[in-house]
């Protein structure tokens, strides 16, 4: 039941990430450029809310990824899954704003995206090896 749960909160995140992040899905091939993406990692006056808004969007995804891999995996490699999955998901969505007018790509929501969805692992980790190991007791 936990790996259903899992399967189905990590889909449902990634299809409102792609909901929330490229609305109305107007895309044009005539506006992508290089030119458009911001290259920068990190810049000094950012929104603060925009720094949370991306750590915390691919959170559930890494947590439905623990609770499909939890017991299969280390938690070294979940860790490590989790940060593919969220730098992969963060580089797709990021791709398809270079195609919208009203998007513009950053470099720093992808790594911001990537940490948060492996904050997500890691949590949910360690919660359910102390549940496991409370039920052990």
């Amino acid at each position: 039941m936990r790996r259903q749960i899992g399967l189905g909160l990590a889909l449902f995140t990634l299809a409102t990430a792609l909901l929330v992040t490229l609305y109305p899905f107007r895309f044009q091939l005539g506006t992508a450029s290089w030119s458009r993406i911001d290259w920068r990692l990190y810049y000094r006056g950012h929104s603060d809310r925009d720094l949370v808004l991306n750590l915390v969007m691919l959170a559930p995804l890494g947590v439905g990824l623990v609770l499909v891999r939890f017991g299969r995996a280390s938690l070294s490699r979940i860790i490590l899954e989790a940060g593919a999955l969220g730098v992969g998901s963060a580089l797709f969505v990021e791709t398809l704003q270079i195609f919208q007018r009203t998007r513009f790509p950053q470099a720093a929501d992808v790594w911001r995206n990537g940490v948060g969805c492996v904050a997500g692992a890691i949590v949910t980790a360690l919660v359910l090896k102390a549940m496991d190991h409370r039920l052990r007791r």
